[in-house]
């Protein structure tokens, strides 16, 4: 593939081709025999303010076939308060413009950047071909559904921020494989392998369970709720249940405590001691973003719409028996499969505003599956998009999933802008990216840490429903926590 390369006064290399000529992707290949992603990412990111890692696993915690790393964006987007700020990196130049639909905005965008771009065969192998990368937080439902929101902020964030990656790293697992991939220039291409041909020191993190106790972890956090107000809180839950203004209520609240460690050291930490589906690392600006969560948002790959219902949980047992005896304990549970199938049906109802009638189709349901900490109850719900409809069509029908804030969703969503005391930011929103072949996918921001200012945010919540017990979902906000907790505490602890 060959590419007019121009260079400008600074002597780089420009993305500008001869008239009329589109960008054309250059790709260069190495083994990966002796490079994972975390060191990629760390030689990579390490000149760059936004950059992202995204990493994940199967069910069975077998590493999924496809790891990304993406540095130096073209633009970057921050959306807040109905602005839009649209930055140039290369020259620094930005623009700030009043918007309040910010998917339309940002697939507006899209649309404008991806005609300069040749989609080819080469690529057609990999889930991601460049595009948006970024968040979409729990403040994106002021505008969807505009509900109210507190006016205590705890994280002062965008309520989205989204990088435009022409260039990126992809690690193919199964055969063993690097792809460089960079619609500017074979010579951009050939930097970014430069970087990654050098070497990079990186700590060991040695016997991470054991640098911490399960007794620590909760040493110096602070909560945005007491144990009392939290207790109470979801007694008016049940009275708003009780009254039959919803069915289910999902209560969050939010932990912090000190963070001096690089974002990445955090993540490492993360990762060594729950592994899970969906792992990212967002770098940005003034902030750091990062994740561990179990349950896909929702994805749209060539039309085809999967959202998946996960709900339910138990913690793994100890031995063989005691985990088989816990799985079918969840699955007789009459509570848990109540919540499970009514989030299912609220799946169906999304999934049903974009996808075209008589395709939505309903997986096993209630499928045991298994973390390493953790099983929950899962089912996939399907669908075909009208072909009127795009992946941001899909993404503001879903948005939130139902299983992080209640049901029926608008009016849960209203009254925990009443109940929970301050903004939730990125937590329960969405990580994850636009393509520009018109995919989505991503997780749920959940089992996640917003590092800022030396300090961590760890938000988590508990599904509260009519014969909820107050203090079993109090603890259940602090078992969900207290792995980020711990993995915050281990990287101090380095």
């Amino acid at each position: 593939m060959t590419q007019i390369a121009q260079k400008n006064e600074s002597g780089g290399i420009e993305r500008d081709t001869a008239a009329g000529q589109k960008l054309q992707p250059h790709i260069v290949t190495m083994v990966s025999d002796v490079e994972t992603p975390v060191s990629a990412y760390s030689k990579l990111s390490r000149t760059n303010a936004t950059a992202f890692l995204f990493e994940s696993s199967e069910s069975d915690l077998r590493l999924s076939r496809f790891s990304f790393i993406g540095v130096d964006p073209i633009k970057t987007i921050e959306i807040k308060n109905s602005e839009a700020t649209i930055k140039e990196v290369a020259s620094g130049h930005c623009e700030t413009i009043q918007t309040d639909h910010p998917l339309k905005l940002l697939e507006q965008l899209l649309e404008a950047e991806k005609r300069r771009y040749v989609q080819v065969n080469e690529l057609a192998f990999l889930p991601f071909a460049g595009g948006l990368v970024g968040y979409l937080g729990y403040g994106l439902t002021k505008y969807l559904e505009n509900i109210p929101q507190q006016n205590n902020i705890a994280c002062d964030v965008p309520d989205a921020f989204y990088g435009l990656y022409d260039a990126f790293v992809a690690f193919d697992h199964a055969r063993r494989r690097i792809y460089i991939v960079s619609y500017r220039s074979e010579a951009h291409a050939r930097t970014l392998q430069s970087q990654l041909l050098q070497t990079v020191e990186m700590t060991s993190i040695l016997e991470p369970e054991s640098r911490v106790s399960e007794s620590e972890v909760y040493d110096g956090v602070e909560a945005s709720f007491t144990k009392e107000d939290f207790l109470k809180t979801v007694t008016q839950c049940k009275e708003y249940i009780a009254e039959g203004q919803v069915f289910q209520i999902v209560l969050a609240q939010r932990f912090s405590t000190v963070s001096t460690k690089e974002a990445l050291t955090v993540y490492r930490a993360m990762q060594a001691i729950n592994p899970s589906s969906y792992a990212y690392l967002l770098k940005c600006d003034q902030f750091s973003y990062i994740g561990s969560s179990p349950e896909t948002f929702v994805s749209c790959q060539n039309g085809t719409v999967v959202l998946r219902a996960l709900a339910g949980t138990r913690k793994r047992g100890e031995t063989d028996e005691q985990d088989v005896a816990l799985g079918i304990e969840l699955r007789s549970n009459e509570k848990e499969l109540a919540e499970h199938h009514m989030l299912v049906d609220l799946a169906r109802n999304d999934l049903g505003r974009i996808c075209r009638p008589g395709t939505i189709s309903v997986g096993e349901i209630a499928t045991l599956v298994r973390f390493s900490h953790v099983m929950h109850l899962s089912t996939d719900v399907t669908g075909t998009l009208n072909q009127d409809k795009s992946c941001f069509d899909v993404i503001a029908s879903c948005f939130p999933c139902g299983t992080v804030s209640g049901a029926p969703k608008i009016r849960a969503m209203q009254l925990l802008s009443k109940l929970e005391p301050e903004r939730r930011g990125i937590y329960s929103g969405a990580v994850g990216y636009f393509d520009f072949r018109g995919n989505t996918d991503g997780a749920i921001a959940i089992r996640s840490a917003l590092l800022q200012n030396g300090h961590a945010f760890v938000n988590a919540g508990a599904g509260v429903v009519f014969d909820s017990d107050e203090l079993s979902e109090y603890e259940e906000t602090r078992n969900k926590a207290r792995s980020v907790l711990k993995a915050i505490k281990i990287a101090e602890a380095l």
